[in-house]
């Protein structure tokens, strides 16, 4: 056993002694609880007279040598399966753990492993609604995947948005009028306001943008498309790139279309997808047209041979990371969504399903678009009305209880992390 004392002689003040055994360390305090530095001495204080007074003892538990301690890399693989809540928490318990919770490395591997977990438990959905004000809300995925009853979050912002252009990595992207774009992590609460595009206004013009990561570079990229009418009231458009890393805008080539609908691009890793105007003569309503986020380089991604693919305007999502296509045929009372297994392979195409349209007393629902499926093939749609649980199986639908759910504009599916929009 070993043995410690520390002693103020003139004042009789302080002292400190320490017992340590293997197992156990006994701290003994006097009077002040002060530390000061340790000298040999006697475990016990005299007073004034000479007396030996009693010590007050506190005993602590201190690791030993053989207690186990955790490796490293279990501790990094314990906290990157916890959810961001938790981690944001977790960030003020010692300066390690900021610093690896803070680590980029850390960051997307967290991402990772929340983006691959198919029970959704760090996946969310975003309404914006128009009720008053704007206002954005926000319930788990996995509540309405498992019955449970979904509680609406109300995300609070001090910003005025007009509408949600889509989401990567956690992030979400929101539209201020025309011209401008703040991107907003909620789940980490850090937003970032994005130059001005200075575009002007113009005869008949709008814009439409996108948002996604660029892999290549390890970027995030907002891509905004300017249209207007020329004189010869022909649509003429201005493309500009504004990546985080350089927090500025510049002009890449012309969309190779006439104009995209006004309908945010679609993000598929390493690319942003459009629906667009076809040219004259091409032989269908519509083009997909995609931007490599990488190269800056447009390409048309070609449709599934299907009849709705030549007189039917398309609704793009994403499906497992996969583009899909969704033909709304009010005809034949349905809609039939295609998944892209291969991105930018017209073979890789295959029908999903073939979603019967939802009729009401009131009226029917014509716009089905899936916002996720579940390993068992529950299929989460928006409709013009709000949300519905679609199952393949039985071919029946399910009105999810959502508590304190408003009139909504649009819908993302968003995933929980810990990026940051200040790159």
């Amino acid at each position: 056993m070993a043995r410690e004392c520390d002693q103020d002689n003139d004042a009789g003040m302080t002292r400190r002694v320490a017992l340590t055994t293997g197992k156990r360390q006994r701290l003994i305090f006097g009077s002040d609880e002060s530390l000061t530095p340790p000298s040999l001495s006697s475990s016990r204080q005299q007073n004034q007279n000479g007396d030996q007074q009693p010590l007050a003892v506190r005993e602590t538990n201190v690791p030993s040598h053989d207690t186990p301690i955790l490796p490293q890399e279990l501790i990094e693989e314990i906290l990157s399966r916890l959810p961001v809540k938790i981690l944001v928490k977790f960030r003020c318990v010692c300066k390690s753990w900021k610093s690896l919770i803070s680590d980029p490395q850390f960051i997307k591997d967290h991402l990772r492993i929340s983006a691959m977990d198919t029970k959704f438990a760090n996946h969310s959905i975003i309404l914006t609604t128009a009720r008053h004000k704007f206002r954005i809300q926000s319930y788990s995925v996995s509540s309405v995947f498992n019955n449970s009853s979904a509680r609406v979050v109300e995300l609070k912002s001090r910003r005025c948005y007009e509408w949600m252009c889509g989401s990567c990595n956690g992030i979400l992207c929101f539209a201020i009028k025309q011209d401008s774009v703040r991107l907003w992590n909620p789940s980490i609460r850090v937003s970032k306001k994005l130059p001005c595009l200075d575009n002007g206004v113009r005869k008949g013009s709008f814009t439409v943008f996108g948002f996604g990561y660029d892999h290549l570079n390890d970027d995030y990229k907002v891509v905004a498309v300017f249209c207007y009418l020329d004189t010869g009231n022909s649509y003429k458009n201005v493309v500009k790139v504004c990546t985080l890393r350089t927090n500025s805008w510049k002009r890449i080539g012309e969309f190779p279309y006439r104009f995209p609908y006004d309908e945010s691009g679609k993000f598929v890793p390493g690319s942003l997808n459009w629906v667009a105007n076809s040219n004259p003569g091409s032989g269908s309503l519509c083009a997909i047209v995609s931007l490599d986020l990488g190269k800056e380089i447009y390409r048309e991604i070609l449709q599934p041979d299907c009849k709705e693919a030549l007189d039917l305007k398309p609704t793009l999502g994403v499906l497992r990371d996969c583009l899909c296509i969704s033909y709304d045929d009010s005809s034949a009372s349905h809609t039939v969504v295609w998944l892209m297994n291969q991105y930018g392979v017209k073979d890789s195409w295959t029908k999903l399903l073939t979603i019967p349209h939802l009729r009401s007393p009131e009226y029917v629902e014509l716009e089905h678009n899936p916002l996720c499926i579940s390993e068992n093939g529950d299929v989460l749609m928006q409709l013009e009305s709000g949300v519905v649980l679609y199952n393949s199986r039985n071919n029946t639908f399910k009105y999810p209880e959502i508590e304190n759910y408003n009139i909504w504009l649009d819908v993302e599916v968003y995933v929980e992390s810990l990026v940051s929009p200040r790159y």
